[in-house]
């Protein structure tokens, strides 16, 4: 689902104030009111009668005919001219599950989706097994309030909260994804036929998310404002984003589930999947939420460095990796770090997956496992490459690593070494390079080279590690 563009119901709850800390909305503090009054996302004022399809229906179509009053706006904003009217159209949060499911299945037909699911099972990326196919329509669903397709060039509204002023900027969010594809093209930017590898295709979701979002705040603020917005909101505005952006998965999914109340009447379907983001697992659920405010800070950042087309910058020369979006202020500018190209030898077997894992995904993993200082440990990356080979009835995950320095890569393979012993529980795993035993009978076999660690998960012997370390290659 690369292509569609999803106004979060996040997103809005990213403006309320945190379960941890309380900071103040992005509306209020940055407009420098501090009143719960000026706040348009806190406790929204329940309908004085009870909602109804018919009512819903009837805002949503007020909230389209603004559309074409809130483009102009978004377009100053964001500096970008509006080429062509948006077609929007109000759809049932059924029809957008049905769509999501029809997409998801062209996406991820079933042996694909069996495929992926076994391999990122079998490296301990899913705790458990699952159909990935599922998860992602769970995932994207939970995520209802609104899309902009760029197939159709169209403007869907999902959700209908029961407030103009949030209406009105989660179509500030959409209108920014159809000007980036006027101008950008987000069916190349965000292609879907896997020619990027997964971490490379989410720091681009993260620029396209991001500056949606960091325009969709600019609007919230300005719509407050009789005159252009001032350095100091501009300056509380960044502290709001950083702080938000900090808020780890927990807090991001009880904002979500929160802030579904202030949408009225929901299909049956949709709330049944925000109430189980629990199970939604963190290797889908992460990058989905973290592309949105951890975004903004990439569009912030850009747009400090050198205005708009800094930020337009990003669209013609993307971020190749989630290392740089992750840490736009130190390897996004004011250079960028490039990842290493690793390329591994032909497999043994039939290739499941194989892909880029990544410094985001790293993170997730160890977070997963309850590994101490997960995010230290997967700091530092510098490229890796990951296959999962079906040999027979035999599964072989093979993974090589490059990092920063020599103490980095260190770091990591502790960090991995102690995954296992929560992976396999009563496993010895005092000599990884000698393996670490699988309840499969297999073993998982960890070096370290330098700046460089190797990993085969699922091996019989050391001698497949040795033929790991012979064949990969570092560019």
């Amino acid at each position: 689902m690369r292509q569609l563009l999803v106004a979060a119901l996040a997103l809005a709850a990213c403006s309320n104030p945190s379960s941890k800390g309380g900071q103040e909305s992005a509306g209020s503090g940055s407009a420098g009111s501090g009143s719960a009054a000026a706040d348009p996302w806190s406790k929204p004022t329940p309908p004085k009668e009870p909602d109804t399809p018919e009512r819903r229906q009837a805002r949503a179509e007020r909230a389209l005919e603004r559309v074409n009053k809130i483009m102009p706006e978004v377009a100053k904003l964001r500096a970008l001219s509006a080429e062509r009217t948006v077609p929007t159209r109000y759809q049932l949060p059924g029809e957008f599950r049905d769509f999501v499911r029809r997409e998801i299945a062209r996406e991820l037909p079933p042996e694909r989706s069996h495929n992926l699911s076994a391999a990122l099972a079998h490296l301990g990326f899913l705790a458990k097994p699952l159909d990935i196919a599922t998860v992602e329509e769970q995932a994207m669903t939970t995520q209802a309030g609104a899309y902009y397709d760029p197939a159709a060039k169209a403007f869907f509204l999902v959700m209908v909260p029961d407030n103009d002023l949030m209406l009105d900027t989660i179509s500030a969010h959409e209108l920014t994804h159809a000007l980036q594809d006027q101008h950008f093209d987000l069916t190349k930017f965000l292609p879907s036929d896997g020619k990027l590898d997964e971490d490379a295709a989410t720091a681009r979701r993260f620029v396209a998310e991001g500056d949606a979002t960091f325009v969709m705040l600019l609007y919230a603020v300005r719509s407050m404002l009789d005159n252009d917005i001032p350095k100091l909101a501009m300056a509380t505005l960044r502290k709001q984003i950083e702080d938000f952006s900090k808020l780890d998965v927990d807090a991001l999914k009880a904002q979500v589930k929160t802030q579904s109340a202030a949408f009225g009447m929901m299909d049956a379907d949709i709330k049944k999947s925000i109430d189980a983001m629990d199970d939604i697992p963190p290797a889908v659920l992460i990058p989905l939420l973290d592309s949105y405010m951890k975004g903004a800070m990439v569009a912030l950042t850009a747009y400090e460095h050198g205005g708009w087309p800094a930020v337009d910058k990003l669209y013609a020369v993307p971020p190749e990796s989630t290392e740089q979006v992750m840490h736009p202020d130190t390897k996004l500018y004011p250079r960028r770090e490039p990842p290493t190209k690793v390329v591994l030898g032909k497999p043994h077997g039939t290739e499941l997956w194989g892909s880029v894992l990544g410094e985001l995904q790293w993170k997730i993993y160890f977070d997963l496992w309850k590994v101490p200082d997960a995010e230290q440990a997967a700091a530092g990356w510098g490229g890796d490459r990951a296959s999962v080979t079906r040999d027979g009835e035999r599964m072989v995950g093979r993974i090589a690593t490059s990092w920063d320095s020599k103490d980095d890569a260190k770091q990591f393979a502790t960090a991995y070494v102690a995954s296992l012993a929560a992976r396999f529980p009563g496993a010895d795993t005092s000599h990884p390079e000698a393996g670490v035993a699988r309840p499969d009978g297999s073993k998982v076999f960890v070096r370290s080279a330098g700046k460089r660690v190797f990993i085969v998960d699922g091996g019989r012997a050391a001698a497949e590690l040795d033929a790991l370390v012979r064949t990969t290659t570092f560019r």
